[in-house]
């Protein structure tokens, strides 16, 4: 497998009995992990190199639909995770739809929610879009699965129709008691994935409780640390940030909503510009935002 050196490194950041839980879930899920003793040489790969190369700094991969958030991050490419956390109520499910339905639009999404049933979701998208006639955008069936039905819906997906982002709302709902090893455990299952399939996921993640309890983070101070199972997903993620309807101030923007950017693979990380601000009307999010 393609990932397998990946996942040396990935694993060498957990304990024993985390190392130990994940072999046991792949596994149960049926994957044997194959002798990854092929080789390349560089002359075979001159085709890829030169795409590489000429999309050096650019935008790769699918758009979100939100130019400012696409140079901050360079986009969401194939086999790629991108977090999005934020506090409770302050936008993550709003922005990750939002950026559904933008891709939806000209590709086919797979949109596995887990916090909100599909008629629900579904309204949300209608009230944002208008309609939902444009959309190329399918739902799992049951509400009740976890991360072990993923792969299995991707497989019906991709013969459903051509499947170019999945989105997960969200991680943890996957597992029992949100515990660090079952994020660490999920979010390895999640990236696999990814890789296998060659898609990118777009996946919500929880925030870590705070010290002093509810609402005592100020959330532009969030870190990807900060991310419940924060080793695993630190490594994990190609691409994360956190969401929320406040400024930097702390204060509530009536008509805006909020980006920290706290990693990214795809683009070099500007410490100086890692905060954008969107514009929110009624749970839709757009950008004035001019290409020079």
């Amino acid at each position: 497998m393609k990932n397998k050196d990946y996942w040396k490194k990935r694993l060498s950041i957990e304990d024993e009995n985390t190392i130990f839980e994940i072999e046991e879930a792949i596994l149960e899920r049926g994957i044997e992990e194959e002798p990854n003793d092929e080789l390349v040489h560089i002359s075979e790969l001159s085709d890829e190199i030169e795409r590489e190369y000429t999309s050096w700094g650019k935008i790769k991969g699918l758009s979100t639909g939100l130019p400012s958030l696409d140079d901050a991050i360079g986009g969401m490419g194939k086999g790629q995770v991108i977090l999005v956390g934020g506090a409770t109520s302050q936008g993550k499910s709003a922005m990750v739809t939002n950026i559904a339905i933008n891709v939806a639009k000209q590709r086919g999404v797979l949109f596995i929610t887990l916090e909100m049933r599909r008629a629900e979701v579904g309204a949300r998208i209608r009230h944002i879009n208008g309609t939902v006639d444009d959309l190329n955008l399918i739902f799992q069936a049951e509400h009740r699965i976890t991360y072990k039905d993923i792969k299995p819906l991707l497989q019906k997906a991709v013969e459903i129709g051509e499947i170019e982002l999945v989105v997960l709302d969200y991680l943890q709902y996957l597992g029992r008691g949100m515990t660090e090893k079952e994020v660490a455990i999920m979010s390895k299952e999640i990236k696999t994935l990814a890789l296998e399939f060659d898609l990118p996921f777009l996946v919500i993640v929880s925030l870590r409780k705070s010290e002093g309890g509810k609402n005592k983070r100020v959330w532009k101070d969030i870190e990807i640390e900060d991310y419940m199972g924060a080793g695993a997903i630190g490594y994990d993620a190609d691409s994360a940030f956190v969401v929320s309807r406040k400024d930097q101030l702390d204060e509530f923007d009536e008509t805006g909503i909020w980006v920290k950017i706290l990693k990214t693979r795809n683009s070099k990380l500007d410490w100086d510009k890692r905060f954008v601000r969107f514009n929110w009307q009624d749970t839709k999010i757009t950008e004035d935002w001019v290409s020079n």
